[in-house]
């Protein structure tokens, strides 16, 4: 089952960040698998990073919290707000069937 998950950096964390990024990049890695997308969030220059989201396919949302109890930024108190939420993935496509699907059952219910 995919999870969303939005971490919101403090005000103050770029040092603590800086200083837990390859400890961040070293767990992300055995992990690649399980993430559907990923990356930093920006501020709105796209210059100055102010937190991270990714999707992760785990079994339930208790697996997702021990997933992030030992994320290294999340250790190092880097995220002011991390938030956790079951995500109907879309995208990327696995099979574009599924968006049309979609599209089309919309259509009907709006009697297009």
């Amino acid at each position: 089952m995919p999870f969303a998950v939005i971490c919101l950096d403090r005000p103050d964390s770029a040092t603590r960040r800086a200083a837990a990024r390859l400890a961040h990049l070293e767990y992300i890695n055995p992990h690649r698998a399980k993430m559907r997308i990923g990356g930093a969030l920006l501020d709105d220059d796209g210059e100055e990073r102010i937190g991270m989201v990714f999707a992760i396919d785990l079994p339930t949302r208790a697996a997702v919290e021990a997933f992030m109890r030992d994320e290294p930024y999340n250790r190092a108190d880097v995220f002011e707000t991390v938030l956790i939420r079951r995500i109907a993935l879309v995208y990327p496509e696995a099979d574009p069937a599924v968006f049309d699907n979609l599209l089309n059952d919309e259509r009907k219910k709006a009697g297009a």
